[in-house]
């Protein structure tokens, strides 16, 4: 009987020790995942994230469509980017993830040859966005990515150390 008591005490009192504990979900906490609605400010980064396709934007660069993405920068230091350890993965409406072409030069340089001059300019992946300015990021995938409806979009970013998951607003 004791054994039954003593066993129920050390229960009891290891519940409140559990709950204390941050709880993990595939590597992501509370401090390194946010999950927000496109268009939305993140006060406490100064930052604001908004993300739409639009199918008229499909086959401008021949075999890619193009999902814009918005950062604000509305804090008072410069946001850095990493094309090189910066990854963006969209979650289509079937669940399926599809990560984002950021340098199209690399991945295909022959489109990429082809593209006017100014067009590439617009393509290429910010190496920062200055204080006060919303920057608009064209994101890439492979033309038979399903862009329409998608589930979410998840930015992760080595500056920040984070994931945002932003998912669109009906």
């Amino acid at each position: 009987m004791k054994q039954l008591l003593t066993l129920i005490l050390a229960a009891v009192f290891s519940m409140p020790l559990a709950s204390c504990m941050k709880q993990e979900t595939k590597g992501q906490t509370a401090d390194n995942y946010m999950k927000i609605p496109s268009g939305s400010n993140i006060p406490t980064l100064g930052m604001a994230l908004d993300a739409s396709y639009d199918q008229n934007y499909d086959d401008v660069v021949p075999g890619y469509k193009i999902l814009s993405v918005a950062v604000g920068n509305n804090s008072i230091n410069i946001i850095q980017m990493d094309k090189m350890n910066d990854k963006w993965v969209l979650i289509d409406s079937r669940g399926a993830k599809h990560k984002a072409i950021l340098n199209l030069r690399e991945e295909s340089p022959d489109v990429y040859g082809r593209l006017p001059e100014k067009l590439r300019g617009m393509l290429e992946y910010p190496l920062m966005i200055q204080v006060g300015e919303t920057h608009v990021i064209d994101l890439l995938f492979k033309k038979d990515v399903k862009l329409e409806s998608f589930r979410s979009l998840q930015f992760i970013s080595s500056i920040f150390g984070k994931t945002f998951e932003i998912v669109p607003q009906d």
